[in-house]
């Protein structure tokens, strides 16, 4: 059962564009629960053709010393904290910029342009992530 209370939060955090750093790992929650229930959502991925994507990264945050990684395979969202083996994409950003990108104020393309994000793996790994993170986040805030 999604959590209502966290998914209201993270609903203003999305429209109002209140995010803090904290936020991100409830961000990562929501996804999970979400993406593990929602058959609408479901419909929106395979519409999009993601449903055969299989993503993992990595996700350094060189100014607080953290490591989260995020996966997406067959429609999914797992997350955790530490290391994850064989990503598909090593990212490197500062918590900030990160926090913007999961709550899309900041496009990561901008991002890496201004070098403000580092990555490992392939460009195409890198609007994987950004594409996940828009369609979850899209729909959140329209449900």
């Amino acid at each position: 059962m999604v959590d209502s209370e966290l998914l209201n939060e993270i609903q203003l955090k999305l429209s109002d564009g209140s995010a803090t750093t904290g936020d991100c790992l409830k961000l990562f929650e929501i996804y999970k629960q979400i993406s593990s229930e929602s058959a609408e959502l479901r419909e929106e991925f395979d519409d999009m053709a993601m449903l055969d994507m299989d993503f993992l990264g990595q996700i350094l945050i060189s100014n607080e010393n953290k490591k989260f990684w995020l996966k997406f395979k067959d429609g999914k969202v797992d997350y955790g904290e530490g290391d994850s083996d064989n990503p598909t994409l090593s990212f490197t950003t500062n918590m900030d910029i990160f926090t913007g990108i999961l709550f899309g104020t900041i496009e990561i393309s901008e991002a890496h342009e201004a070098g403000d994000v580092s990555f490992d793996g392939g460009s195409e790994a890198l609007m994987d992530l950004q594409a996940i993170t828009f369609v979850l986040n899209d729909f959140l805030q329209s449900i």
